[in-house]
């Protein structure tokens, strides 16, 4: 999987807003601040989003994050190692719902 091309497919052209990035190991991510990246610094995030991982079971190997747009959320979803990437609506209404890729 890589998470950029993941992440823009689920925005289908929305802009993105803003990216928090925590860290790959879930473990070490408790001890640090995650990095925001907001305006001219999103091209920065999505450079470090772009690199093939193997999102089934096992160990985590994509980052957690944040990604913010005009309409949308997503966050990362995992279970027993198997990781994937949830949109949901930014201003939920009975219209829209959310969408994940993976599952």
């Amino acid at each position: 999987m890589n998470a950029k091309k993941e992440i823009l497919e689920l925005l289908k052209g929305d802009k993105i807003e803003a990216i928090c990035l925590g860290d790959i190991d879930y473990d070490y991510i408790r001890n640090t601040i995650p990095d925001f990246y907001k305006g001219e610094r999103i091209k920065n995030a999505l450079k470090i989003l772009d690199f093939e991982f193997n999102a089934g079971y096992g160990s985590e190997e994509g980052y957690s994050l944040y990604v913010w747009s005009k309409n949308w959320i997503i966050v990362k979803g995992t279970y027993d190692g198997s990781e994937w990437y949830v949109k949901i609506p930014r201003n939920p209404t009975d219209k829209i719902l959310p969408e994940s890729i993976g599952r």
